[in-house]
């Protein structure tokens, strides 16, 4: 009974509305409403706007919510702000990690360096201030050698004359010796100063910087992968934030504070205020009064003391509804209505979404005639292209006699 009252209430604003357009019964087909038998075609659609829904992309707590339906937003202001404590200490430790890895890789590198600077050396052999070194070792203790044997001979052959001890003989012999171990070692280090490492010296000092590049590659796997947590974890922080996305008008706010929200969960809806548009359904048997391009007149029940012009931008290909089936009443079929959408040519009002508004899309009548006028103009054309045709036809006939005549003479 509700929606019978609101059908007839509907009814009689739209005829008062419309009564300086010559309007005076309409009929209710689905959600609008359009005038059945009168001159002018008009049908009620509604105001309609771009909506964009807002969803959480991290779950946890909501610990501020600091808009309200119907508050008016600009791009980038704070909605809603999510607990994220445990995303920030985890932000922390992975910081942590960050730091520890790289004061490994540094370390790592210093190794490498030290490596390769040995490694070097045993290549390219000692510097010249080194063999020089060497050098004046060697001839010192070769000088400290000759110096112990002339000293051994001299004891020895006092021992043999009985003048010297056996221990001062045995003392001069073991100097003796003690020189000449020194001797080798002053000649070795000489040797390798001139000569450079030896093989295995040298494999040994490259193994060195190929463990110490290792230890860097390990390590800075490790710089990666906690800078890589740490930005995941400060995209989820950022995400805590919900800001808006555009502006407008806010027309749902589903959380509270202190609810827990999950992932994906819708939180807020935004209608823009701006471009708003109409949007109607014209029935199949009026499309040849509908054109992209065409312009309207618009009356909204909000400000049904004026009137408004707008233009056709779109008719939808798909019809609203998708079936044919015949009636046992009276064998007529239901008819399709398509979407038609309308832009306001100018509009200095204040719109909000799901105002109904009232288009006149313009005399039946006058629309027949002009489609009426439409075909005699092409059926004429077609008639003079034919007539082209034909008088074509003709001159190539008569050319065609023409030249059999002469051929015929011949």
């Amino acid at each position: 009974m509700k929606s019978v009252n609101k059908a007839i209430i509907s009814a009689m604003i739209i005829s008062t509305t419309f009564t300086g357009c010559g309007v005076s019964s309409l009929s209710v087909t689905g959600d609008n409403l359009i005038q059945s038998k009168d001159q002018n075609l008009v049908v009620q659609g509604q105001v309609e706007t771009d909506e964009t829904t807002i969803n959480t992309k991290v779950p946890g707590n909501i610990i501020e919510v600091k808009v309200s339906e119907g508050d008016k937003v600009k791009k980038g202001d704070v909605l809603i702000r999510i607990a994220n404590d445990a995303m920030l200490a985890k932000k922390a430790q992975a910081d942590a990690a960050a730091a520890a890895a790289t004061g490994q890789m540094k370390a790592a590198e210093a190794a490498k360096n030290a490596a390769m600077a040995q490694s070097e050396k045993a290549e390219n052999g000692a510097k010249a201030e080194v063999i020089a070194k060497a050098k004046a070792a060697y001839d010192f203790v070769q000088e400290a050698h000759k110096f112990a044997k002339d000293s051994y001979e001299r004891v020895h052959a006092l021992y043999e004359q009985g003048i010297a001890t056996q221990q001062q003989d045995e003392e001069a012999s073991t100097k003796l010796k003690e020189v000449a171990m020194k001797v080798e070692i002053a000649k070795q280090t000489y040797d390798e100063a001139l000569n450079g490492a030896r093989e295995e010296d040298k494999l040994a000092a490259k193994a060195l910087v190929s463990k110490a590049d290792s230890m860097i590659q390990a390590a800075k796997g490790q710089v990666l992968q906690a800078q890589a947590a740490s930005k995941e974890v400060s995209t989820y922080i950022a995400d805590s934030v919900i800001t808006a996305p555009t502006d407008g008008v806010v027309t749902t706010v589903n959380p509270k504070v202190g609810e827990l929200v999950s992932t994906g969960m819708p939180l807020i809806t935004i209608s823009k205020t701006s471009n708003l548009w109409l949007e109607v359904k014209v029935p199949e048997t009026e499309l040849s009064m509908v054109s992209v391009g065409k312009k309207v007149n618009v009356k909204l029940l909000a400000y049904k003391d004026e009137s408004f012009e707008g233009e056709i931008v779109r008719v939808n290909k798909k019809p609203d509804f998708a079936t044919k089936r015949a009636t046992n009443d009276n064998g007529q079929y239901d008819i399709l209505s398509y979407g038609v959408k309308i832009k306001f040519s100018k509009m200095d009002k204040e719109l909000y979404p799901g105002m109904t508004a009232l288009v006149d899309f313009g005399n039946k009548e006058d629309a027949k005639k002009e489609d009426s006028k439409k075909e005699e103009i092409n059926q004429e054309n077609k008639s003079d292209a034919k007539g082209e045709v034909k008088e074509d036809t003709k001159q190539k006939t008569e050319e065609q006699t023409k030249q059999d005549v002469k051929k015929a003479g011949k």
